[in-house]
């Protein structure tokens, strides 16, 4: 077990020494609990309080209903994600990394937007609540470092996605062209340790219920999870077969859209996936690549024998041999008097009929087909040049989640790290 699962493990014991205050601020005895100290993250403190203003921020911007037994489910939680960001600002005031007032502002008028609530009403929204508005400003600042921290890490290490990754990325979606991937969420409720599975199991029916009654799912996933995707507020973004643990995606196969899924004990702990939607991968269609084409069009006799078919079949093959390119169409066709031949311009090959689609498929820019025999005729197709379709995938887009996969291994080994060189003395 490492050193920070058994002091988690500790701390699970003295969080239940935390009491549970009211959301209004109460005078006395519960005021001096509150400025207990419970941990030491190498040298800065964090005190009961803290913990108790961190679930009171999670039930105000979740809609989660309080209740004693919500809020001693947030405990442990909420202990773990002020250690996580106490290590990263430490990490953050080293490397003189900054958060700038402008980008707090826009993070408050981005959470506004999704609250539903007035611009500018964020900081008297949460005082009429009981909760002190520098608190939850505290915490964008520290989620905003902690981003930018990991950001300036992985670019350290060559924090770009080449076209070769992202060609690379494609040729694997091509490769499993037509099967079905979902976009999912997830909210991950972790297991330490054994004597942790039924208080958690617990804590994730209980986020379960609040989501069923109608809590948002990515501002309960900021809150509670503690998942890697825990700060995008849970989005998996698209995901396909066989790159996740087997019971949740066995569980997300049943699910329709919008539909949660019960508590997963999967790998972690316990998960409840959102199934936000889903497709089939994107296949390139054929039918979309475009032509520019010219032809030999060898007619043949209105009343026609089998061995006319047979003559004029292999004039064709004859005269084929002789096409290097387009070029050479108009002098052939006039050579031949053969009517109807020329350019058929620029044309879908999904609007060809069928035997015609069928001849130059797979042909290049300057190869001809073979001779294609129909009722009247025998053609010969050239390809002047060749448009091939759009395969459907957005390269920015792939770069996009490339890199945003990067980041979140990027975020869980430097807090691997901190965490291990980390001096955490819980009390």
């Amino acid at each position: 077990m490492s050193t920070f699962r058994r002091l988690a493990l500790i701390a699970c014991c003295l969080l239940t020494q935390i009491p549970l205050l009211p959301l209004q601020s109460a005078p006395g005895q519960a005021q001096e609990n509150a400025l207990r100290i419970v941990a030491v993250v190498n040298d800065d403190v964090i005190s009961a309080r803290d913990v108790i203003e961190r679930m009171r921020i999670t039930l105000a911007t979740t809609g989660m209903r309080d209740s004693p037994e919500l809020r001693r489910a947030l405990r442990d939680q909420s202990l773990r994600a002020l250690i996580d960001e106490r290590l990263f600002m430490q990490e953050a005031k080293k490397r003189n990394i900054t958060v700038s007032d402008e980008d707090v502002n826009r993070a408050i008028a981005l959470l506004e937007r999704q609250m539903n609530l007035q611009p500018g009403s964020f900081a008297d929204t949460f005082t009429r609540q009981g909760l002190d508005s520098e608190v939850m400003i505290g915490q964008i600042r520290a989620d905003l470092t902690r981003a930018r921290l990991v950001r300036a890490r992985f670019n350290v290490s060559g924090g770009t996605i080449s076209d070769k990754e992202v060609d690379e990325a494609i040729q694997r979606l091509k490769s499993i062209a037509g099967q079905t991937e979902e976009l999912l969420a997830e909210i991950v409720i972790p297991v330490d340790s054994p004597d942790q599975e039924q208080e958690a199991k617990q804590t994730a029916e209980r986020v379960l219920e609040q989501l069923r009654g109608g809590a948002p799912f990515p501002a309960l996933a900021r809150q509670v999870s503690r998942g890697s995707t825990a700060s995008a507020g849970g989005d998996l973004g698209w995901v396909r077969r066989g790159t996740l643990d087997e019971d949740i995606e066995a569980a997300a196969s049943k699910l329709d859209r919008g539909q949660l899924s019960e508590p997963i004990r999967a790998l972690g702990g316990y998960h409840i996936v959102l199934l936000r939607d889903r497709r089939r991968i994107a296949v390139t269609d054929t039918n979309d690549v475009k032509m520019t084409l010219s032809q030999i069009m060898l007619g043949l006799p209105q009343t026609q024998t089998q061995r006319d078919v047979e003559n004029v079949t292999n004039l064709a093959r004859t005269v084929r041999e002789t096409i290097g390119s387009c070029g050479d169409i108009d002098a052939l066709a006039q050579e031949l008097k053969a009517t109807g031949s020329g350019s058929l311009g620029n044309v879908r090959l999904g609007d060809l009929p069928e035997n015609f689609r069928n001849a130059v498929t797979d042909l290049k820019a300057g190869e001809t087909s073979q001779p294609v025999v129909t009722p009247r005729a025998v053609h010969l197709f050239t390809v002047c040049d060749r448009e091939e379709a759009k395969d459907g995938f957005d390269r920015e887009q792939i770069r996009t989640t490339l890199y945003n996969q990067r980041l979140v291994l990027t975020a869980q080994r430097y807090l691997q790290d901190l965490r291990r060189d980390a001096t955490i003395e819980f009390r």
